[in-house]
């Protein structure tokens, strides 16, 4: 039976503290035997254009997964 170990990555919106959205970082994952599962929103943020109105996602959990080595 394979067993796993998991990573979570909290991605900001904003760069406000936590690490903004890159591709080339998912990519590395991927290369290190990283499998995306889930994305999670945290937090919510108004729109700072008055015009989209409402919020959008200010920052997200990813999920990770991969086999865990012996």
């Amino acid at each position: 039976m394979t067993k796993w170990e998991y990573k979570v990555h909290v991605v900001d919106n904003d760069g406000d503290g936590a690490d903004t959205f890159s591709i080339d970082f998912l990519n590395e994952l991927g290369v290190q035997g990283w499998e995306l599962l889930h994305v999670n929103k945290l937090q919510d943020a108004a729109n700072a254009d008055a015009e989209l109105g409402g919020t959008r996602t200010k920052r997200v959990a990813l999920w990770f997964k991969r086999p865990k080595e012996d």
